[in-house]
């Protein structure tokens, strides 16, 4: 016989999940004397997943990206972005074979080897903390197989460092990811 508790506590608590992510940051600049874009990337991603209840979870993603940085619409430099995210989320279909699921947390963004040629060699992009937001759905494979699609969009208000000048460099990428996922 199974009690209330052992039946409140019958699902899988931990996820692991891999996806591939198409990366479209949405920048915006307060530099003027040109014109800046971020070009888009398409990278490898690894979540961790924690089940608290069995409708609430967290997640945390980790993966890095490379971005070419051009003024008035020609090269000029690149930038790699390593954006640890934690979200908390909530499924309301928990355990059905589909499961839309809902988030909110926060983003921590990471420049680093961030170069742009024939520009101060003091030009470097400061690291970031801002909200996130998803949305997916997971699709049961078979029991503890998942194939997932995922949204999430990472405010990302950093500024850049031209000169001995600060501009902001809001970054706020776009996150578009198909996965499989494995609970346990």
């Amino acid at each position: 016989m199974t009690t209330m508790a052992g039946a409140a506590d019958d699902y899988q608590k931990f996820g692991v999940r891999v996806r591939a992510i198409y990366v479209k940051p949405d920048e915006s600049t307060t530099f003027k004397a040109a014109s800046v874009k971020v070009s888009d990337d398409i990278i490898p991603e690894l979540d961790l997943e924690y089940f608290f209840l069995k409708n609430l979870s967290t997640e945390l993603i980790a993966g890095v990206t490379r971005h070419d940085i051009k003024l008035n619409n020609s090269f000029a430099g690149s930038t790699w972005l390593l954006p640890p995210t934690l979200t908390v989320k909530y499924h309301p279909l928990a355990g059905n074979t589909i499961s839309p699921y809902v988030g909110f947390g926060v983003n921590v963004i990471f420049p680093f080897n961030s170069k742009i040629s024939g520009v101060d060699p003091s030009f470097r992009i400061d690291n970031s903390v801002g909200w996130a937001a998803q949305a997916g759905v997971d699709f049961k494979i078979k029991d503890s197989l998942y194939f997932n699609i995922d949204y999430k969009y990472l405010n990302a208000d950093t500024k850049m460092t031209v000169g001995s000048t600060k501009y902001d460099l809001d970054l706020n990428p776009h996150l578009f990811g198909i996965g499989v996922g494995y609970r346990f």
